[in-house]
């Protein structure tokens, strides 16, 4: 015989409340789903403690000095703060972290084939390669001290070694330097003047100065430093540069060319990353501090037209509440696109790294001279 169960109502009303819980259960692998739509991936702001291995990335600390990477297959790579030395942490499928002890302090980070590439460029600059494999790691370049240079070979484009004199002037431009890769998968240094040099091997730099390159350099920067934030390449080989004053544009082939940004933007903070948009055209981001709060993302397209995007007000670390507000109103310490087109972003400033797609159409307004 079966019987039927009489529930009180306070017992039901438990039941329900269970089944909704259950229904808003933690997801440790959102993603967004449409475009405009941002979504937090890793950090919790409000933590005051390091973050620990094998925990949730949305549960544990994301706050960094900067850097983010992501391989072919959609790992991703950041560094966290971790006592004095720091972690760089590798963000698995599954939503978990794995941290791992890296010999420099990185500021910047790349992935090509199998290898994790970390520069270091806050005083001198340091490489060092990293197998993704088993994570041996490879010192590329240690120029950390004026007195490092006598272990460093340095050839001009010409292919002769620099003089010793030319080696202690060119230490201090490495503060403030980029690292990207090629088209061929050569890895190439920009400094904080400008120039370029191809990382050979270990201990090894060869400049670099691609047709009109020194030309393009020159008018943008009119004898001052390039001072770059930013490089990146398109699905073209193009290579782009952001400096103070402009963007530098390297072709694949052909000669190199700059556009100068309006007088109008130096009345805010200069836009500290970009990211490639199709067709030629470049998304700024940034240009955001604690005080000077109003967000200008920009569209530079491939004519030099630039274009003021309407992305909302600043919002102070909101999380997933501000669409691309939060992306606008940004501190970002990386910026990287993954196969499938989603484009990841860290926030140094809220210690978070956002997933979001962009609009498939970016339309603004026009800048003013």
């Amino acid at each position: 015989m079966r019987y039927t169960q009489v529930i009180p109502p306070v017992a039901l009303l438990a039941a329900l409340s269970a089944c909704s819980q259950h229904t808003q259960s933690f997801n440790p692998t959102p993603k967004p789903t449409r475009p405009g739509q941002v979504v937090v991936i890793a950090g919790a702001p409000d933590l005051n403690r390091d973050p620990r291995d094998g925990e949730y990335a949305l549960r544990s600390s994301a706050y960094g000095a900067g850097g983010l990477a992501v391989s072919r297959d959609g790992t991703i790579y950041y560094r966290v703060y971790h006592d004095d030395d720091g972690r760089v942490v590798r963000l698995g499928k599954d939503g978990r972290i794995q941290l791992n002890a890296v010999g420099i302090a990185a500021d910047q980070l790349l992935v090509h084939g199998n290898d994790l590439w970390l520069l270091a460029a806050k005083s001198g600059m340091a490489i060092t390669k990293i197998s993704l494999a088993d994570w041996k790691q490879t010192p590329i370049i240690d120029w950390t001290t004026q007195a490092a240079a006598a272990t460093i070979d340095v050839t001009g484009t010409l292919g002769t070694s620099i003089s010793d004199g030319a080696k202690r002037e060119l230490y201090s431009e490495w503060s403030g330097g980029r690292i990207f890769l090629r088209a061929d998968g050569t890895p190439i240094i920009v400094s904080g003047a400008g120039r370029l040099f191809e990382v050979m091997g270990p201990g090894r730099l060869r400049e670099w100065s691609p047709p009109g390159y020194a030309k393009a350099l020159s008018g943008l920067t009119k004898g001052k430093r390039l001072r770059p934030a930013d490089a990146i390449i398109d699905e073209n080989g193009q290579v782009t540069l952001l400096g103070r004053a402009g963007l530098l544009y390297i072709p694949r082939t052909g000669r190199a060319r700059y556009i100068r940004f309006p007088s109008s933007a130096a009345a805010f903070p200069p836009w500290s990353a970009m990211i490639t948009a199709g067709h030629g055209d470049v998304l700024l981001l940034g240009g955001t501090t604690a005080t000077q709060r109003t967000p200008h993302p920009t569209i530079v397209r491939g004519d030099g037209r630039m274009e003021h995007l309407s992305w909302g007000a600043f919002k102070w670390c909101p999380g997933t509440s501000g669409g691309l507000s939060t992306i606008a109103s940004a501190l970002p310490g990386g910026i990287v696109r993954r196969e499938d087109g989603v484009i990841l972003m860290n926030d140094r400033r809220c210690g978070q790294i956002y997933a979001f797609k962009l609009p498939v159409r970016l339309k603004g307004s026009p800048f003013e001279d």
